[in-house]
């Protein structure tokens, strides 16, 4: 999530704001513009949220131009599923281009039998509605799945959906640095 942090904290400090990690951790798993709307009613201010949540695509683009850090230890999983012939889907907040573009990149995306993004579903993370649309997809009842997430709210996305739960941040092989350095 690096990547992402430097994108959304550049984009905060262009137009007046601040951003720490911590806040980038809380609020990971919510749609990009609703972060900047967030962070703006903290601080007071009232930015062109449109323009913000465009000018960090295009930084984030650019920064993740070769696809966020792949989590080992979850593409070990996906792997082991697909050869099982288990049906394993992704469940993002990200938007369908950047996320289909990063699976790509990194040589993975025909590992996944559906691909569910924010822009499938009404109300992202928290709610349990990526997670449950990705389990329609599969046609496995939620309850009978098991989701990896490495964000609080998409933890929360997954247990409100019936899913069983997986932190990633505590597998062995995690980026854990970037984690480590938070407050979270």
């Amino acid at each position: 999530m690096g990547g992402f942090y430097v994108a959304d904290k550049q984009t905060c400090e262009e137009f007046d704001m601040t951003m720490s990690k911590k806040q980038f951790y809380d609020l990971a798993g919510v749609p990009i513009r609703r972060i900047f709307e967030i962070l703006a009613e903290e601080q007071g201010k009232t930015p062109d949220l449109d323009a913000m949540a465009a000018r960090c695509k295009e930084l984030a683009d650019e920064i993740m131009s070769q696809g966020p850090e792949l989590i080992h230890p979850v593409v070990a999983i996906a792997r082991d599923a697909k050869a099982k012939g288990l049906p394993i889907a992704v469940a993002s907040s990200g938007v369908k281009p950047t996320v289909t573009g990063h699976l790509r990149g990194h040589g993975i995306l025909d590992l996944f039998d559906a691909l569910v993004t924010c822009e499938d579903v009404k109300h992202g993370k928290p709610a349990p509605d990526l997670y449950l649309l990705a389990a329609e997809k599969l046609g496995v009842d939620p309850k009978r799945c098991t989701a990896y997430e490495d964000a609080e709210l998409g933890m929360q996305s997954a247990k409100a959906a019936g899913m069983t739960v997986v932190d990633v941040r505590l597998l062995d092989g995690y980026p854990t640095d970037e984690y480590k350095n938070t407050d979270v």
